[in-house]
């Protein structure tokens, strides 16, 4: 077994934390070593996130998303989403962001519809992590939107053995196990954390934030979306 690729999962999943005393969780959700399922846009601006691109390339050449330039139509199909998309319009179109555009999502303060910008960044070089960030509604005045972590999924390449994978397995579980880990039972409440145990593709583990099954029709409390289905 590569001590090395548990010496990385302690670090980055914050078991090295509860040695310590320390509880790695924010607001009774959990984290991983850098960022926190319900952090905002202010933590999210102290992570070294990787570009922004598009899926395809223009002249052969991939184009960064920043660079976007959306046709009237792009912008009136996301209208419906985000009643006033602004300079951020090119990242909420391709549901990516990048730490360029988090000045320009901090001026975006409503969504109509349930939604999700991923970015990516690789901690400690040997981690990738992808976040996702979602406008959500307040838990106690949905008439107020939020810039919000709402997952966290991060992979861990060099754990290939399945000795090294039930090794990071057992060390998730210990540090999530109050949020699902090893259990059918998940919370069920808005505004609660999610742990999923290598439930993907690649070996890894996934952290959420439960936003509920109302969360579509409490986004449309926000004035903006209010005004808007008046009008239509």
């Amino acid at each position: 077994m590569s001590f090395k690729v548990i010496a990385v999962a302690l670090t980055l999943v914050g078991v090295h934390a509860i040695s310590m005393g320390q509880a790695l969780e924010k607001n009774g959700l959990p984290c991983v070593a850098e960022l926190c399922v319900g952090d905002g846009i202010a933590e999210l601006s102290k992570i070294q996130w990787t570009p922004a691109q598009g899926s395809y390339k223009v002249n052969n050449k991939v184009q960064l998303t920043s660079d976007k330039k959306l046709t009237e139509d792009d912008l009136r199909v996301l209208s419906m989403t985000y009643p006033a998309a602004g300079d951020a319009a090119p990242f909420l179109h391709d549901r990516i962001f990048d730490a360029s555009a988090l000045p320009a999502l901090g001026r975006v303060t409503a969504a109509c519809q349930t939604n999700e910008l991923t970015g990516f960044y690789n901690a400690n070089g040997d981690t990738p992590t992808r976040v996702g960030i979602s406008l959500t509604p307040n838990l106690t005045d949905p008439t107020r939107q939020a810039w919000t972590v709402t997952t966290i999924t991060r992979e861990f390449p060099s754990a290939v053995s399945n000795d090294e994978r039930a090794a990071v397995t057992k060390l998730l579980t210990r540090r999530y196990g109050k949020f699902g880990a090893g259990s059918r039972t998940v919370p069920d409440r808005p505004g609660e954390g999610r742990f999923f145990p290598s439930g993907m593709t690649k070996f890894g583990f996934g952290l959420s934030l439960f936003r509920g099954n109302d969360e579509a029709a409490r986004l449309m409390m926000h004035s903006a979306c209010a005004d808007k289905a008046k009008s239509s």
